[in-house]
């Protein structure tokens, strides 16, 4: 997108003098797209050389004009001395630049939009009225201060709210956000980053930032970084960084590449949060399971020196371990949930806050532009009234073409309209992220099951959108009391299992439908790799996993199990190799009796 586009009303009236305004458009706008793309400092300070020689070009040749058109004198020489004081701030900036790059920053091109507008709109538009109709400078007066404000205000202005609204609400959230350029250099961190890497918020170095990382781990972030920018991929990243106090801070970071409309790569944006409790939990999980199991085996041998006849009790006690384990285990897999259903509910609510208001301020918005075509509409038939000659008829047909006022009338609620269905999108997503994060919501209620499957493939959408086409064949199934979102976590596993059993890009079908009056079954099919007999047996063990190591844990299907166990349903399998899996999960629309 431009930083300022061309168009009819910038024109003065005199060709060689708006060709050359026009060329000073595109580069400022070439200036700008580097600037967001990361360029190396050598080509900004090559843009900035040309910006500065053209624009002496074009002095030279206005100049020269009003020479040769006898131009007032006084007027000729103010028009001069902005000119003059345009090139000693491009030359300074140039300067600066070489040895402070900060300097070619969003100030730079306000500035730039700023002058040039202003410069065109009044001093030039005046010059050349002046030249073409042979008036006196001094005799012709013109107002388009107000025409700047409007142009500045609501085109350029616009084009940095989003932007500057989207770094606030990071600024408050308690997750690393950051942005990186093409060069994968930041150019944009969030508070809570700069807190967590213990720098002092500004200018990011590069290897200020890597010295922060734990250098065991320093090439794999950066190896990581690097194949998501050549391959055009997302990632998922564990590290440590360095801390004084020698302490291990753990991150996990999700990342995925940022893309211009030209298809060209813009750099990366992430998503990170310290998960260092969590991991000093697991150390400790782990410690504790290794003296229960030492204990264990004490007591064990122990107890077989000493009696034979306890055999029996040292199997009991051995099963009774190990429910212990999968219990343990399923207790911490709910509890991991539960955090991230509670970072969801809260996420969601901070951006359901702005996009309540955005949301509103469209509505009215358009009610507005209603108002305001009616009025247009009014002025104009009240304008066919009267005679052409009539001043008030004249000074409105001008305006009228000057501003386009057909095209904006119908431009305006296209864009209202667009804008309404974009944020109408995204309360959806917020809406079903809220609902899918109510892991806390233990109880037993009313719960749309259609409705639940629905807002989970919204949450898993990511996961699934790159490896399968999903197809929903529902039958209609009634609201009934259960555990809601047990369930979706239920629905979550299955879904995210079968997009990962696809090895291309396949089809996941999801039906639903009564069995009789008292049982409902949802299916989730997939045309993935399939299982074979001795996976099947096992694919609700706890701990088991056909994954590779450190990409799986082997509980999701056990803890999905135990949930559908729970709700007194069961779960059925039907798989072959190299045709696929379907998971058939069967419910009561009826609490059973205790």
């Amino acid at each position: 997108m431009s930083i300022l586009t061309w168009n009819d009303q910038l024109l003065v009236g005199i060709e060689s003098v708006d060709n050359q305004h026009r060329h000073l458009v595109a580069l400022i706008n070439r200036l700008d797209e580097l600037n967001a793309l990361g360029a190396d400092l050598q080509t900004m300070l090559e843009t900035v050389k040309q910006l500065v020689e053209y624009t002496v070009e074009h002095f030279q040749h206005e100049e020269q004009l009003m020479m040769e058109a006898g131009f007032n004198p006084r007027m000729q020489d103010q028009h001069c001395q902005q000119h003059q004081e345009f090139i000693d701030k491009m030359q300074q900036v140039h300067v600066e630049a070489q040895s402070d790059v900060s300097v070619l920053s969003k100030d730079l091109l306000d500035f730039l939009v700023d002058w040039l507008c202003h410069h065109i709109l009044k001093t030039d538009k005046l010059m050349a009225i002046s030249l073409n109709q042979g008036i006196d400078a001094e005799q012709v007066s013109i107002d388009k201060d107000e025409h700047v404000d409007i142009l500045h205000s609501n085109l350029y202005s616009a084009l940095r709210e989003s932007e500057e609204r989207f770094k606030e609400l990071a600024d408050h959230l308690p997750a690393l956000i950051w942005i990186t350029n093409a060069k994968n250099l930041p150019i944009f961190c969030n508070r809570f980053w700069f807190k967590t890497f213990h720098i002092e918020r500004g200018f990011v170095d590069r290897r200020q930032w890597l010295s922060t990382i734990h250098p065991d781990d320093r090439d794999k972030v950066v190896q990581t970084y690097q194949q998501a920018a050549q391959e055009l991929t997302k990632f998922k990243i564990q590290y440590r960084l360095c801390t004084e106090d020698a302490k291990e801070t753990w991150i996990l970071e999700t990342a995925v590449p940022r893309m211009r409309k030209n298809g060209k790569f813009a750099g990366l944006m992430g998503c990170g949060m310290d998960i260092s409790t969590q991991k000093q939990a697991e150390t400790a999980l782990l410690k504790l399971n290794q003296q229960l199991e030492e204990r264990v085996r004490e007591r064990t041998q122990a107890l077989t020196e000493a009696n034979q006849t306890l055999q029996m009790e040292k199997n009991q006690q051995t099963l009774l371990n190990q429910k212990l384990q999968e219990t343990q285990a399923h207790l911490v897999q709910s509890e991991k949930m539960a955090s991230i259903g509670q970072l969801a509910a809260g996420v969601a609510h901070e951006i359901n806050n702005p996009l309540g208001y955005i949301y509103s301020n469209l509505n009215s918005l358009k009610q507005y532009i209603q108002e305001l075509t009616k009025a247009a509409e009014l002025a104009e038939r009240l304008a066919g009234q009267l005679a052409d000659n009539h001043p008030d008829v004249q000074a409105f047909k001008q305006f009228k073409n000057t501003v386009d006022l057909d095209f904006l009338k119908d431009d305006a609620a296209d864009l209202v309209e667009e804008s309404l269905e974009g944020a109408t999108r995204a309360k959806k997503i917020v809406q079903d992220l809220r609902d899918f994060s109510r892991i806390d919501k233990q109880g037993r209620e009313m719960f749309d099951l259609e409705a639940g499957i629905d807002a989970t493939l919204n949450i898993v959408n990511n996961e699934l959108k790159y490896k399968a086409e999903v197809v929903k064949e529902y039958g209609g199934i009634k609201p009934f009391e259960c555990v809601g979102a047990q369930l979706n976590q239920v629905f979550m596993n299955l879904l995210v299992n079968a997009a990962q059993a696809i090895e291309d890009f396949g089809k996941i079908t999801v039906r639903t439908g009564y069995q009789d009056a008292d049982w409902v079954w949802v299916d989730v099919e997939d045309n993935g790799q399939g299982m074979s007999e001795a996976t099947r047996m096992r694919i609700f063990d706890p701990f088991f996993t056909t994954k590779p190591v450190g990409k799986g844990t082997g509980l999701g299907l056990s803890l999905s199990y135990k949930i559908i166990q729970d709700h007194h349903g069961r779960i059925e399998i039907d798989s072959e190799i190299g045709r696929g899996t379907r998971f058939r999960i069967y419910l009561p629309t009826r609490t059973p009796a205790s």
